[in-house]
């Protein structure tokens, strides 16, 4: 580029002006000494390069391995339960009174329960022959049963568990989506009518956070609030918990997690935020260059935002997959029992994705390699605790 006044050569950048619906670079003529600036999109250029397009048109089922891991899934999830379960530490042996229940096994019970959606008393003769084909080594009493859903050791453990069940997949996802949704403690009560009446109170709800995987919807990482909790604030934990184990691209959110801070947490990670803006967002910074930078994508080539964004669905997806198949209703009385049973739910959930996919795409369900990872499975050395 030459001076546009004196057609000198001897000219120099010195930055860019950001205006609220433009960005302009600025010019420095060293011969005749003007200035001048260029409206530009150029500041967005590079960050645009850097997102993928999308395939469209429809998806295609591969029916025969679908139907094949439909057939096979029981078999299959006791085996990958089992696995999963074997990296759990058990207690140290009382040296007086009765031995305490083995954990592995009492975790295998509870999530299987969840599975067969029966009651404590009708799941025993299941367990029983997951006793009979080696699974477990007893079957445990009901009561017991239930007492462990009110171990307060059972949520960091459940939690952990769906997260390393979903390692198999770290090469396979790359593209997540986060949101929120509740699960019932009361059959008269919806979610639906909690969700969208202001004057109505939560408090016969749980609400669960999740990030799923887009191609497969497995999930995560897993935060359970009460059903009043915010979703913007699980934001960055639940990025970064999935960021530990895989290579995040993008992620898509709902606008209730449109924030500054929530924009920079992804960027920051490597992950191209799609959050769409409020009507009254501006595209001020405030010092977040990635809300500035996604602000101005989202006003200026809006269709290519919506057509990445349209992966979001995919949460809706996985939450329709998980309360259509294990319900969204809780049956366990107190708190901490209904926050293990919704974790249960989502083990089980993952483990029948995973179990899809080995048919569908070739994965094998192995976490010998992944258990280190998580030293909670190891250190539970602590007597059974409940909630009082």
């Amino acid at each position: 580029m030459d001076c546009k006044y004196c057609g000198s050569d001897d000219i120099k950048k010195y930055g860019m002006k950001h205006y609220r619906t433009r960005t302009a670079q600025r010019y420095r003529c060293y011969s005749c000494g003007r200035q001048w600036q260029v409206v530009t999109s150029a500041a967005l250029t590079e960050f645009e390069s850097s997102i993928p397009g999308i395939n469209s048109g429809p998806q295609t089922i591969d029916w025969p391995s679908y139907n094949e891991a439909q057939i096979q899934e029981k078999l299959r999830f006791l085996e990958i339960l089992s696995d999963l379960c074997s990296y759990i530490s058990d207690e140290e042996p009382n040296q007086v009174g009765r031995p305490r229940a083995s954990l592995k096994e009492m975790t295998f019970c509870m999530v299987a329960k969840l599975y067969e959606g029966l009651s404590s008393r009708r799941v025993s003769s299941d367990l029983e022959l997951a006793r009979k084909n080696g699974y477990i080594d007893t079957v445990p009493h009901f009561n017991t049963l239930l007492k462990y859903f009110n171990d307060i050791r059972m949520g960091p453990i459940l939690e952990t568990l769906i997260r390393l069940s979903a390692l198999p997949l770290k090469d396979f996802e790359t593209t997540f989506a986060i949101d929120a949704s509740g699960l019932s403690s009361a059959f008269y009560s919806r979610w639906f009518d909690v969700r969208l009446d202001p004057g109505k109170k939560g408090k016969d709800w749980i609400k669960i956070h999740i990030v799923c995987g887009t191609k497969s919807n497995i999930i995560t990482a897993i935060t359970v609030t009460d059903g009043d909790g915010a979703d913007s604030p699980q934001f960055p934990e639940l990025l970064n918990k999935t960021a530990e184990h895989f290579r995040v691209k993008e992620i898509m959110a709902d606008k209730a997690y449109s924030s500054r801070n929530n924009m920079d947490v992804a960027i920051q990670l490597g992950a191209v935020p799609y959050i769409p803006f409020k009507v009254n967002a501006t595209g001020k910074s405030k010092g977040s260059m990635a809300w500035w930078r996604m602000f101005h994508y989202f006003q200026y080539h809006k269709d290519k935002f919506m057509a990445r964004y349209h992966q979001r669905s995919n949460v809706e997806s996985t939450f329709s997959m998980l309360k259509r198949k294990f319900s969204g209703k809780l049956m366990m009385k107190n708190e901490q029992a209904q926050v293990n049973e919704a974790l249960a739910k989502l083990l089980c959930h993952n483990i029948c994705v995973l179990i899809r996919e080995s048919y569908e795409s070739g994965v094998r369900a192995d976490f010998e390699a992944s258990a280190h990872l998580f030293p909670v499975l190891h250190t539970n050395k602590q007597p059974i605790l409940t909630e009082d």
